[in-house]
C-alpha cells in the first residue's frame, strides 16, 4: 500500500474490518465481542485508513479517573509506518481528557512503543488455559463445600455489593462497563446454609462469548467461581495479575497451564486502592 494513512474516528461501516484485524491479532475474536466493545458508551474507537482500506484500530475505554487503551492493532503489511504509535496517541488523547491514569496490557515487543510514550511497567498478567487433566480436576473440585452462589440481580443489594467489590479490587469505577454484565453476574459468599445470604466476597460475570471477570476477597470463593467457569467453557483463557499469589497457586492446582503473559503498563500515578490479589480473571484483555 502507498500514500498517507489517516487516523479518524470509527464508523459503523468499519465493523467488518475491525473484526478481521482484532481476530487476526488476538486469535479469532467473535463479531459479538467486537460489537460489545465498540458499542459501549464509554469506548472511543479510532481507525487508520490507507488507500481506502481500514488497516489499524485502537480504543480508549474511560472509567472516570482511569482509562484503558486496548485492541491496538495494525495490519501485518502496514507495520513499520508509525501507525501503531499514531493510533495509540489518538487513544491516549481521548483517554487523557478525563483520566488521571491511563492503563494498558502490552504483549511482547509492543512494550517499547508504549515506553516511548511515557508508559511504565505496573506488573505482569499471566494467561492460563486448560490442559488435558483439567476437566477431571474441575469435576472433583466443582462443589467447594461452603461457597454459596446466587444470581446477583435476584437480590436487592447484591449488585451494589458486587460493584463495590470490583472497585475495592481494581481501584477503578468500572460501573459503566459492568452494567452490561449484570444480567449474567453471579455473587458468591461463604455460608453454612442454603438460605444464608452473607456478605458478598466474590463475583463472576461472563458474557456469552467468554469475556468476563472473577473477583474475590476469598480464595475458596474464587475456586468455586473459577470451577463454575471452567465447567461451562473448558477452553476459556484466564488472565490475572502475577501479584495474585493465591491465584497462581489456584490455577496450578486446577491443572491450568500458563501460556503467555502481558505487561500491565500505566501512564500517570499508580491507581490508588488497586489490589491485584483479588483479581482472578481479568474482565477483558482490553481493560484488565
Amino acid at each position: 500500500m502507498s500514500g498517507e494513512a489517516t487516523i479518524r474516528a470509527y464508523g459503523p461501516s468499519d465493523f467488518e474490518a475491525l473484526v478481521r484485524l482484532i481476530g487476526d491479532a488476538f486469535g479469532g475474536e467473535s463479531p459479538d465481542s467486537v460489537r460489545f466493545v465498540v458499542s459501549a458508551a464509554n469506548t472511543a474507537t479510532f481507525v487508520a485508513e490507507l488507500d481506502g482500506a481500514v488497516v489499524g484500530v485502537s480504543m480508549a475505554i474511560s472509567f472516570g479517573q482511569t482509562a484503558w487503551i486496548g485492541n491496538v492493532v495494525v495490519s501485518a503489511d502496514c507495520r513499520r509506518r508509525g501507525l501503531g504509535m499514531s493510533l495509540t496517541e489518538a487513544a491516549c488523547r481521548a483517554a487523557g481528557d478525563h483520566a488521571e491514569t491511563v492503563l494498558l496490557l502490552a504483549l511482547g515487543d509492543a512494550r517499547r512503543l508504549y515506553e516511548r510514550l511515557g508508559f511504565v511497567a505496573d506488573g505482569l498478567y499471566g494467561t492460563w488455559t486448560a490442559t488435558a487433566s483439567t476437566p477431571a480436576i474441575v469435576q472433583a473440585a466443582k462443589d467447594v463445600a461452603d461457597v454459596r452462589r446466587a444470581a446477583a440481580a435476584a437480590r436487592p443489594d447484591t449488585v451494589q455489593q458486587c460493584l463495590a467489590l470490583d472497585r475495592r479490587a481494581t481501584g477503578e469505577d468500572r460501573r459503566a462497563y459492568l452494567e452490561y454484565f449484570i444480567p449474567a453476574m453471579t455473587a458468591a459468599w461463604r455460608g453454612d446454609g442454603e438460605d444464608d445470604a452473607g456478605q458478598v466476597t466474590g463475583y463472576a460475570a461472563r458474557l456469552s462469548w467468554g469475556t468476563g471477570a472473577v473477583v474475590a476477597d476469598d480464595v475458596e470463593v474464587a475456586r468455586g467461581l473459577l470451577c463454575d467457569l471452567l465447567r461451562q467453557i473448558p477452553t476459556v483463557r484466564v488472565e490475572f495479575p502475577d501479584a495474585n499469589d493465591a491465584g497462581v497457586r489456584l490455577a496450578t492446582d486446577l491443572g491450568l497451564e500458563r501460556v503467555k503473559e502481558n505487561l500491565r503498563m500505566r501512564l500517570g500515578p499508580p491507581v490508588a486502592g488497586y489490589r491485584p490479589q483479588a483479581v482472578y480473571k481479568a474482565l477483558t484483555p482490553a481493560v484488565g
